[in-house]
């Protein structure tokens, strides 16, 4: 049974009890906040575990919080409570920045009936319904060991030849900030050079919802902002094919989800996001980086 991709506070009010949530917050290593800490004492939606990019990642990568392999996706996934049946949930603390990185993973390992909540722990704390604080109290579950879509993801290799090739289908989106994507501002990670790919279009995620509720923004308003970056949606969903998708891009993995969720949103299928991103791209000697 489909499930929508994008629920009210209400709704899952109305459901409490019934899917899994998760608390998906993440935060920038500037901002010096603690999601764990503040799962705990701040609090969260009733029910709530945390699911910890940080730990369900690639622990052989030096990239930060690179996608995990389908069995130890499948093993922590599990441990959090949450079966292949289960419809899950997904917030965080900000509204609209991590929880579709998490719920891009569980796309991407194929389970389809996951959900954001529009506006996160914020809309719902704005409403005035229940928290609770605390460790969450989880029975862990048997969660099968998923096969990866491959065509949900991007590697360094396959991205460098799309940037090489004058001819390419291919259209990349960029979710940083526009300083760092001309290269006005200095990358958050020391050492790399900020700038962009070639022919890269720039649609900042914090561009696609609003900065107080933190919901994300409806579809006119989400048209509008690829509309100003040169994204025409439209023609992408006329010419779109295996062939000619959409791969979104950020600093580290994570806001580039955003971009995949509000495109996904708007009717757009063949997409994908690049994992290593920014940090792997500009790492790396043989890359090609634009400023302008």
């Amino acid at each position: 049974m489909a499930v929508p991709t994008l629920l009210t506070v209400a709704e899952l009010k109305s459901k409490l009890g019934g899917p899994v949530v998760v608390d998906g917050s993440w935060h920038m290593p500037a901002a010096k906040r603690d999601p764990i800490k503040e799962f705990r004492e701040d609090g969260h939606i009733p029910g709530a575990r945390y699911f910890d990019i940080e730990s369900i990642k690639d622990k052989t990568s030096s990239l930060p919080h690179m996608m995990p392999s389908a069995a130890q996706f499948a093993q922590q996934v599990g441990e959090l409570g949450i079966s292949n049946d289960d419809h899950v949930v997904v917030y965080d603390t900000v509204g609209f920045f991590s929880a579709p990185r998490v719920y891009w993973m569980f796309k991407a390992f194929g389970h389809n009936k996951v959900s954001v909540l529009d506006g996160g722990f914020k809309a719902w704390k704005s409403a005035g319904y229940p928290i609770e604080k605390g460790d969450a109290k989880i029975e862990p579950k048997e969660f099968q060991v998923p096969k990866l879509d491959e065509t949900k993801i991007r590697d360094y290799q396959q991205i460098l030849r799309i940037v090489k090739d004058s001819n390419t289908s291919t259209t990349i989106i960029d979710a940083r900030s526009s300083a760092r994507f001309t290269g006005a501002a200095t990358e958050p990670r020391a050492g790399l050079s900020s700038g962009h790919m070639p022919g890269a279009k720039n649609v900042a995620f914090k561009d696609l919802f609003d900065q107080q509720t933190g919901e994300l923004y409806n579809d006119d308003q989400l048209l509008a902002a690829f509309s100003r970056a040169g994204v025409n949606v439209d023609e992408l969903k006329k010419s779109e094919s295996a062939s000619k998708d959409v791969v979104l891009s950020c600093g580290s993995g994570v806001s580039a989800c955003v971009v995949y969720f509000a495109l996904e949103r708007l009717g757009l299928k063949h997409l994908a996001v690049f994992d290593g991103s920014w940090t792997e791209y500009a790492s790396r000697p043989e890359s090609i980086i634009v400023k302008d």
